[in-house]
């Protein structure tokens, strides 16, 4: 067969048409051509490649095997064609293609700005991963910008990772560790001993049982709905110390999840507790509440901006970064100032009747 000379783009249109409609007249149809142009086209085609593409019966055609050699590649010429097409008309229409952490949080800040500049004619594409994967797709260029959480304690290391692989991170907000679950139970925890008259706590429950009246001493017993962990993301939380040296290595995690919608529902009965990152990570649900963590040597979260090193963002992702820096600095209940004002002790005590009563329904 004779490839050189086939250059009519037309020619390849019609013989594809011929092969998915069945016949010719259908494939004339399809094209908004005549019979006889498509005839003419195909015939003109079997005479460049020197072989017979189709076998004429009275039902239609059928591709001869030289025909059914030829219609793959003849199908992907067309099918480049189309993505030759596309990707002219993206450049005309920019396209945001973003990466971030699963965050309720984030979801709002990005419907904000899609609802402030819906008559920009801006595309988007939004990408949930994990911290590394993040970094990962950066790197292959299938994403512009991404946006993570990292703990304090490895922002150099993690640093250092982006820099090996020619990306770089901008930090835009710090904040502190929450332990979150269902705003009602966290309430029953609060009124326990008034409503009961007893100190006593169940035995399970989100807070596992509280042997003592300090959040140290209860970290370990902790039982999570967490997201998958890496190396340098916030819910790599293993390695979490409290003042005491107790570690929350040995918690129960009893679901760990990918998805949103899951973590919040879960979270909402009172049955799992979920170590985050402040109102960063799960908005502002009436039916979830948090307290802080300060009781650990580490307790503070990055969250920040992870780019191409020495690479310019176009305007309209520069403008959407810029959105999410003011959203973060408007935020001014993310990093109160409590744990700066009171020592640690003061701060567990306070939070100590939640952690020894919050039970689990048997």
């Amino acid at each position: 067969m004779n490839y050189k000379n086939l250059t009519d783009f037309r020619q390849i249109e019609c013989f594809t048409a011929c092969v998915r409609s069945g016949s010719i007249s259908a494939a004339a149809a399809q094209l908004h051509m005549s019979q006889p142009s498509v005839s003419k086209a195909i015939r003109s085609m079997e005479d460049t490649l020197g072989v017979q593409l189709f076998e004429r019966c009275a039902r239609g055609t059928v591709l001869t095997p030289q025909g059914e050699a030829v219609y793959p590649y003849a199908k992907a010429i067309l099918d480049n064609l189309r993505e030759m097409r596309l990707a002219g008309e993206e450049r005309q229409t920019e396209t945001l293609r973003i990466c971030a952490n699963p965050s309720s949080w984030f979801a709002d800040a990005f419907l904000d700005f899609y609802l402030a500049h819906r008559e920009d004619g801006l595309h988007y594409q939004i990408y949930t991963a994990g911290t590394l994967e993040i970094a990962e797709r950066l790197k292959r260029r299938t994403d512009d910008m991404g946006f993570a959480y990292v703990m304090k304690n490895q922002s150099s290391a993690f640093q250092y990772y982006l820099k090996r692989n020619y990306l770089e991170f901008f930090p835009l907000k710090e904040t502190r560790l929450m332990l979150f679950s269902g705003k009602e139970r966290m309430e029953e925890g609060r009124h326990f001993n008034r409503a009961s008259g007893s100190d006593e706590p169940s035995d399970r429950g989100p807070f596992g049982r509280a042997a003592d009246t300090d959040f140290g001493d209860n970290i370990s017993r902790l039982r999570l709905i967490q997201r998958f962990p890496d190396e340098f993301s916030s819910d790599n939380y293993r390695e979490l110390i409290d003042l005491y040296g107790n570690t929350v290595e040995k918690a129960e995690t009893v679901v760990t999840t990918n998805s949103e919608y899951i973590m919040s529902r879960i979270l909402r009965t009172g049955d799992l507790c979920n170590i985050s990152a402040d109102y960063l990570s799960v908005g502002h649900s009436s039916d979830i509440a948090g307290i802080p963590m300060e009781g650990l040597r580490e307790d503070r979260i990055v969250f920040g901006l992870v780019r191409r090193h020495g690479e310019n963002l176009s305007e309209k992702a520069e403008m959407f970064v810029e959105f999410i820096r003011r959203k973060l600095e408007n935020r001014l209940d993310l990093m109160p100032d409590e744990a700066d004002e009171k020592p640690a002790s003061t701060i567990l005590q306070k939070h100590s009747s939640v952690l020894r009563n919050h039970a689990k329904k048997e």
